[in-house]
């Protein structure tokens, strides 16, 4: 298991924060794997966008446009990919009151779960694999969810669902 550390700056809020990103090797090299090499040093690879499109979500976090737990895709289009298909590469994004349930926790390695116990982390992104596509795909970035609401049950005061 790899773990980074974003440390992101907040400019409304003037404050920064935190995010643990788990698994960015096996990010990585799902993305070298599946990448056209030609294609490795451009803006269509997923790994170069990473930075930015986190910044974007735990921004989007703060300003309170979307809810967490968030899962996300990153799309590398069939002409970029040498199996000349769609891939996803899937991720989960995570806050304090998250990490501190046992709800979302469940099935990760201990290692994963000793990284995510450190106090001073925010956010953490979770890197949760690739998805090949069908033509007929949802392409919303919301796997297969619809809706508003958020995909787990509220969770008033970070009470977890589970106690």
């Amino acid at each position: 298991m790899n773990k980074d550390t974003l440390n992101i700056y907040h400019a409304p809020t003037e404050k920064n924060y935190l995010c643990l990103c788990l698994n960015t090797d096996i990010f990585t090299a799902d993305c070298r794997k599946y990448m056209l090499d030609c294609f490795l040093n451009y803006s269509v690879n997923p790994n170069l966008r990473f930075h930015s499109r986190i910044d974007k979500i735990i921004d989007d976090v703060i300003r309170e446009k979307i809810n967490i737990p968030h899962k996300f895709r990153m799309r590398l289009e069939s002409r970029h990919c040498i199996e000349s298909r769609i891939i996803y590469f899937r991720f989960r994004v995570l806050d304090k009151s998250c990490l501190q349930c046992n709800v979302f926790l469940k099935g990760l390695s201990d290692e994963m779960k000793e990284a995510l116990s450190d106090e001073r982390i925010d956010f953490a992104v979770l890197y949760e694999g690739i998805q090949g596509s069908q033509q007929d795909t949802d392409t919303d970035d919301k796997d297969g969810f619809c809706g508003s609401q958020p995909q787990v049950p509220f969770l008033a005061d970070g009470a977890c669902p589970v106690r």
